[in-house]
Parts: C-alpha cells; structure tokens; sequence
C-alpha cells in the first residue's frame, strides 16, 4: 500500500469502530426502545424507523453546499456537535415524540458523512484495493456493532430507563468518529461557482448517465423491499415471538453483523473484480431469502427468526459495500460526493414511502405476507441487477472501476 493509504486505514478504521458502535445500538435497539420503554404505537415507531430515512433525504441538499467547499473538514465537524448534542437530548424525553425527533437529529448529518467518506476514499484508496480496504472498515464497524449492541441489550434488560444514558453515551462515540473522517488528508477539489438546484441536478445526472440511473432504479426496488419490513420486524420479533432486549440484540445485533466481520474483507476483495451491477445482483440475490426465512419463523419460532438474521448478515456482507462503493465507479471527478448524495436521496424517497407501505401491508396482511412481499422485491431487484450485469459486459467498453 502507498503511505497515503495507509494513513487514511489508520483513521478510517477509527472512524468505523466509534460509528459502528453507535449504529449497532440505534439499529438493533432505538424501535425496540420506544416500544418497551417508552410505550410507542406501531405507527409511532413506523415514524421512528422512518426517521434515520427520512434524514438522508437531506443529502440533497446537502450536496449543493458541499459542492462550493474545496474540503469538508468543516462540515464534519458541524456535523460531530449535531450528533453529540442530539443524543445529549435523550435523557430528558419522555415521550416517543421526542425520541423520534431526537434520533432524527443525530441521523441529519448522515448526508454529510456519507458522501465525505465517499469522496476521501474515491481520492486515497487505489481503485484496485478500494473494496479489500473498505472491507477491513466495514469489519470494524460491525464487530464493534455488535459488541455495543450486545452490552446495550443486555444492560436494558435490567432496567431499560438506562437508555437514558446509552444513547447519549453511543452518540458521543459517533460525533468523535466524524471527528476522525475529517482528520484524514486529502487533496482540495476544484468548488463549484453556485450551488446548483438540488432535484434538477439529480434528474441532469441521471440523464446524462443512463447507467447510473439504472444502478439506482434497481438498488430503489431493492431498498423498497428490505424497508417495507423495517418498522415490522422488530414489531415481529417483540409482539409475535416475545423477545427480551438481550435476545433482540442478540438477533438484530450479533447475529445481523456476525458474518460481516469475517467475510467483509474477503466480499470487498470480489467487488473489486465485478462491474457495480453484477456484484449487487449476487448480494441482492442472497439478502431476498432474509424475509422468506422470517416468514417460516413465524411457524417455527426463535430459533429460525435466530437463522434470518444470519442470512440477512451474509446478504448485508455484500449488500453494505456496493451500497456505500457503488456509486464511485459512475461519477465523474470531484463528483463523488454529489452522486454519493444522491444515492443518499432515492434511499430517503423510498424510505419515506416504504415504511408506510409495510405499515399498511402488515394492518391488512399480516406479519406472513408483508415478508413475501418482501421477499418478491428483493429477488426481482436481483434480476434486473443480473440483466444490466451482463448488458455492461456485453458492451465493447465496460465500466472501468474509478
């Protein structure tokens, strides 16, 4: 490795480690939380799951201030005293309500980060070791995910008014990991002169490069089929199958990110060699039996709703990489943090429209055919993933990797 990519590992893996712990008790636990602790409806934690989405929407906009930065130092700062400060806010709420916006808060700066991140990489990392070095990140960010899931879990279940301190405390490791991110050095990108229009900049994008356009139309089938059951499975797993906080994190927590810290590096290593659209079809492919694997559960019990999440980490293993990775290999230079904000966006889109659709398939269908609609989408979302794979290979000039 040259001495810059070295460097940059060096504070990426930190960033990773204090960001994933955060991650790996807001993802396994915060609906968990509003249900139990806080008493939250099945809409309200809907809203809630709805939240984190609903913030990346933001990245849009987002995108049109970064444009005129020649470094996104400052914005990574800002963005490390939002996080801390929100989740400060948590030990004082006493309704779901204010939960949800608290969460809300501390997910804003994702549009920021995000695409940072997106841009440091596509300049530091060589294109040829990008995926293997994304890799030993994404196995930081999960093996601490885990550990910080668990210890939450297991601390709730003994008095779960503690989340009053572990939100607070799990959203100071994350400021300090944006902190991190803007520690690595990079070189300054040409600003842009005026902020462009944020929507009408995406649908210039998208026409102009027809490939990215399809990557993203097929990752929104995707998104909307794994969102549809977001705000339903921990619902499933606390309503349905009578979970403690220690066996939900053990699910969504251990088990979710359990393959990720082993196979990561090794999934990161395969992307390098596939074009976006072939490599998200293999990991579409194995993440549509995560829901049909719940489905069974809901006739088996725990232990096969245990193996779904196992799936699910396997078929996330791939899935992460591509989500974070993808959208480099389409942008043009100095641009990487602006398509990175826009795959950002189409995830808030149907992250506004899916959970609501979940809500709705689970009051008139059931726990069971919410997970084959489900199901449906991811592998059709693999299909078309599959067909524009080989349509790129066909062609006299494939997507080179950037």
């Amino acid at each position: 490795m040259e001495q810059i990519e070295k460097k940059t590992l060096k504070f990426h893996l930190g960033f990773s480690a204090l960001d994933g712990a955060a991650a790996g008790v807001l993802m396994s636990l915060q609906e968990v939380i509003a249900r139990k602790a806080l008493g939250a409806s099945p809409a309200e934690v809907t809203v809630l799951f709805m939240s984190t989405h609903l913030a990346r929407f933001s990245a849009v906009f987002f995108a049109g201030f970064m444009q005129k930065l020649r470094h996104y130092r400052g914005m990574l700062l800002l963005a490390a005293a939002v996080r801390i400060i929100s989740t400060a806010m948590v030990y004082f709420v006493r309704s779901p309500v204010a939960f949800i916006a608290a969460v809300w808060v501390f997910q804003l700066p994702q549009g920021i980060i995000n695409p940072a991140q997106n841009y440091i990489l596509s300049k530091n990392y060589n294109s040829q070791r990008r995926g293997k070095l994304y890799g030993y990140a994404l196995s930081v960010t999960n093996l601490f995910a885990l550990v910080f899931s668990y210890l939450a879990g297991s601390v709730l279940d003994i008095n779960q008014q503690y989340f009053r301190y572990i939100i607070p405390a799990v959203g100071f490791l994350a400021g300090m990991g944006a902190v991190m991110l803007a520690l690595i050095p990079t070189p300054e990108r040409k600003p842009e002169r005026t902020i462009p229009r944020p929507f009408s900049n995406m649908i210039r994008i998208f026409r102009k490069n027809p490939d990215f356009w399809r990557f993203e139309r097929n990752f929104f089938i995707y998104g909307f089929g794994f969102l549809l059951i977001g705000p339903v499975v921990p619902l499933f797993l606390v309503d349905v199958l009578g979970m403690s906080y220690r066996e939900v994190s053990l699910a969504r927590g251990v088990l979710a990110m359990s393959l990720q810290i082993v196979f990561a590096p090794v999934t990161g290593k395969i992307h390098d060699k596939y074009n976006p659209f072939q490599f998200a079809g293999m990991a579409l492919g194995t993440l549509a039996f995560f829901p049909v694997v719940l489905y069974i559960s809901g006739f088996v019990g725990k232990i096969m709703a245990y193996a779904a999440f196992v799936v699910r980490s396997a078929g996330m293993t791939g899935t992460s990489i591509v989500w974070n990775l993808g959208s480099i290999f389409f942008a043009d230079r100095d641009d990487e943090a602006t398509y990175q904000a826009i795959h950002l966006t189409m995830t808030g889109i149907r992250g506004l429209t899916a959970p609501i659709m979940g809500y709705i398939s689970l009051t008139f269908l059931g726990y069971s055919r919410t997970f084959l609609v489900s199901a449906a989408l991811l592998f059709f979302a693999s299909f078309l993933m599959y067909l524009d794979g080989r349509r790129i290979n066909r062609q006299s000039q494939p997507i080179a990797p950037r």
